[in-house]
């Protein structure tokens, strides 16, 4: 054999050992998914597009109006004025009593239809055909740029109760300029979405959630991370204590837009996914929030209790693989308990509403604070 031929056959022995070696890893991958959708359900099955944004001058963004797409796998519709509505809005209320609905991908409903978000539920709980529940959250937003949205599109609308929905992640500061969403962003995100059928994998989704949470907690965790963990075990930083103050003064502005047209103001406190986990948890987060809405003087509705008591019988609340945003039912249970307590505080003023539907299921009432 000459020396060609040599290299000939070590370079065919190798191509087998690849070949060998990646059929293994194919099959070990197969059989690891196959283990995975049968013990722990499917992954993420996103469709495109996902929800679409436009450059918006003085809150970064805003959803495209009279759009069609996805979020997650769930249609996502919008109207002329970019909420999530099936429905166009008209500016005059012809009689109705209208709850206007704030917040950010919670409140939005991300991955569950727009009959199964909480606003919805809400509306055909109450199931008075003069009271409507507008959805005009938008995801990723924060406080201060709820309220931008109430100025200049929410009052058009003339609402009689304006919810808004508080979650952990609002807590980060305003930027500073505040700029309007980039091209580059656009494209990054555009990026984002070309990787999003690896989530489609049981197995992949698996590894990189336990992955992440080693890495976060025991190596070099993200500012989002340590950020999180510091709001839930109520330690303080600077950066933290000037975005509690951020958010102080937005809640003022809210109140003040409130007593200007008219408008119930109600703040929801959404607790950490932990926090519902475990009966014991720490409420420092909540108790600061609400503190800040009694200085405003706005209602608050903590839905902590509620949240636990329904984990303890259902723990169907959190999207899998997601384990933060809400479940049909996990928006049946905020539904139902801002039903409770609208009615037992009779905001809505309609006579024909006297009391709470129960309908067999034990929540626990929410926490209230009033001004």
């Amino acid at each position: 054999m000459n020396a060609r031929q040599g290299m000939g056959s070590r370079m065919n022995s190798r191509l087998k050992t690849g070949l060998l070696l990646l059929l293994e890893f194919a099959t070990l991958f197969v059989l690891g998914e196959l283990a995975c959708r049968l013990l722990i359900g499917p992954g993420l099955d996103f469709k495109n597009p996902q929800m679409i944004v436009v450059p918006h001058p003085t809150r970064i963004y805003d959803h495209r109006p009279n759009q069609n797409s996805f979020t997650i796998d769930k249609p996502f519709v919008t109207n002329s004025m970019g909420f999530r509505e099936n429905r166009e809005i008209p500016l005059e209320k012809n009689g109705e009593f209208r709850i206007l609905s704030l917040g950010d991908s919670i409140a939005v409903g991300l991955g569950v239809t727009a009959e199964d978000t909480y606003a919805a539920q809400l509306e055909k709980r109450i199931n008075q055909p003069s009271v409507k529940v507008i959805n005009a959250a938008v995801g990723s937003y924060s406080t201060w740029s709820e309220v931008d949205l109430l100025k200049e599109k929410g009052l058009k609308i003339r609402p009689d109760i304006v919810m808004i929905a508080f979650f952990w992640n609002d807590l980060y500061k305003k930027p500073v300029p505040v700029l309007p969403l980039s091209d580059s962003a656009q494209q990054a995100d555009a990026r984002t979405q070309g990787l999003r059928w690896l989530k489609q994998s049981s197995l992949l989704m698996f590894l990189r959630e336990r992955l992440e949470i080693l890495s976060f907690r025991f190596f070099s965790p993200t500012f989002d991370w340590a950020h999180q963990e510091m709001i839930y075990e109520g330690r303080s930083s600077a950066y933290l204590e000037e975005a509690y103050k951020q958010t102080g003064s937005s809640l003022e502005e809210f109140k003040a837009l409130a007593d200007a047209n008219g408008f119930i103001p109600v703040l929801i406190i959404v607790p950490i996914p932990s926090q519902v986990h475990h009966l014991d948890a720490p409420t420092h987060m909540q108790q600061h929030i609400t503190e800040l809405a009694r200085r405003a003087g706005i209602r608050v509705v903590d839905l902590l209790s509620p949240m636990q008591h329904a984990y303890q019988t259902n723990p169907d609340l959190f999207i899998p693989w997601d384990n933060v945003h809400f479940t049909p039912q996990g928006h049946r249970v905020i539904a139902e308990t801002l039903e409770q307590y609208l009615v037992t505080e009779d905001l809505l003023r309609q006579k024909k509403i006297v009391s709470f539907r129960g309908d067999g299921n034990n929540f626990a009432s929410p926490s209230v604070s009033h001004p």
